[in-house]
């Protein structure tokens, strides 16, 4: 899995768990009292061979027990005018930020360092005791000493990193589609400009499967509900590794994948399952969705804008899983706005049914969007850790 796609809390709850520090995290009690050091962390972090992003935990003594932070704290546009000051080989500075968690009652600071795929970096004028030329690394709890160099195979390793050469076919192309521009079209679908073996390729069924069930409830978000369906094929070298669904929404104005469908079950209040339709943040199918669409375009804007009203967007797994644990709880607070509503009444699907259904599963999902906001604002206050 990857942790970068969890809440803050729940990566700083996991690392805590641990009981140790990691190669994706470290414990400090106070800020770096010399900056060097706290660059020379940051460039380690950088360096290192996973695809995660690391974190430096402020206020976290060394037993692990949260004790806030006494001493100077440092700004990240501080540290970010100090790393643009330096000699970076190639210009490939580290990428951070920092932010404040209100973490079980006590403040504490955290530093990002994003991950990246241009991997080493490296000085070319020394700073501190860090030499220039010299790769510095962290590799499980350890950072290179000072006065080192990165053994030679981590080095390899991140040489490896920068030319993907450490990932599945998979992980590249899920990767690389957040690089819109590395992609161009043919009669096909995609392929990737750099690396042509990897393709995502259009497979029309036969007419049978378009006609069937030829549309769901948020095809009547838009203007024109028409919807059709073609599956995309992700390939390496001719090969497929996935398929996903696509849905054309808008008579064909929106193209994206098919979002999911997310069950909460109801009871003891009602004994029909609460049903709703989402995507989750850094999902496949979440990053294929946003490199289809295209929000330059004004009337897929609009058609997504219709699209977004009406389906979930979770932050990850973690998310999910709580937010129904809050519905859950919350039945008849979501019953009630349902009810009251009086939103898409004009939907019409030629059923009587059907229609019900439909206009029913949309007031829902305005409703659940609704208590998502409440969810978010009311852990963010309450700093919920799983």
């Amino acid at each position: 899995m990857r942790y970068s796609y969890l809440p803050l809390t729940n990566i700083i709850s996991f690392c805590l768990s641990q009981n140790k520090e990691g190669d994706f995290w470290d414990f400090k009690q106070e800020w770096h009292s010399n900056i060097e050091d706290l660059i020379k962390d940051i460039i380690c972090f950088a360096n290192t061979v996973h695809n995660e992003d690391c974190y430096l935990m402020f206020g976290i003594a060394d037993d692990h027990s949260l004790v806030g932070m006494k001493n100077a704290r440092r700004k990240q546009a501080d540290i970010l005018d100090t790393i643009s000051k330096l000699s970076f080989a190639g210009d490939i500075l580290p990428e951070i930020s920092v932010t404040t968690v209100d973490y079980e009652g006590v403040e504490l600071d955290v530093l990002i360092i994003h991950n990246t795929d241009n991997t080493p970096i490296y000085l070319k004028r020394q700073y501190g005791k860090m030499r220039q030329g010299c790769i510095y690394a962290r590799v499980g709890d350890r950072n290179t000493p000072d006065e080192g160099n990165a053994e030679i195979a981590v080095i390899e390793q991140l040489w490896k990193k920068r030319f993907g050469l450490t990932k599945t076919h998979l992980e590249y192309i899920f990767d690389a589609l957040r690089n819109k521009q590395d992609w161009s079209t043919n009669n096909d679908g995609y392929y990737h400009i750099y690396k042509p073996e990897y393709t995502i390729e259009h497979v029309y069924e036969d007419d049978s499967f378009s006609e069937k069930d030829s549309d769901e409830f948020y095809s009547f978000s838009q203007s024109n509900p028409n919807t059709s369906y073609f599956m995309l094929d992700i390939k390496a070298r001719g090969t497929t590794l996935e398929s996903h669904q696509i849905v054309c929404l808008d008579s064909g104005r929106l193209t994206i994948p098919v979002p999911e469908w997310g069950y909460i079950d109801a009871e003891p209040y009602s004994y029909e399952t609460i049903r709703y339709k989402y995507y989750i943040e850094g999902s496949h199918t979440e990053l294929l969705l946003h490199f289809m669409y295209l929000p330059e375009d004004s009337e897929q804007r609009w058609a997504f804008r219709n699209f977004e009203k009406v389906v979930l967007f979770f932050a990850s797994e973690t998310e999910k899983r709580l937010f129904e644990n809050y519905v859950c709880t919350n039945i008849p607070r979501l019953n009630k706005r349902v009810e009251e509503s009086e939103a898409y009444n004009y939907v019409e699907t030629g059923n009587e049914v059907k229609t019900a259904d439909y206009m029913k599963c949309l007031r829902t999902a305005i409703a659940l969007n609704a208590m998502l906001k409440e969810f978010r604002e009311y852990t963010n206050q309450k700093a919920i850790v799983d």
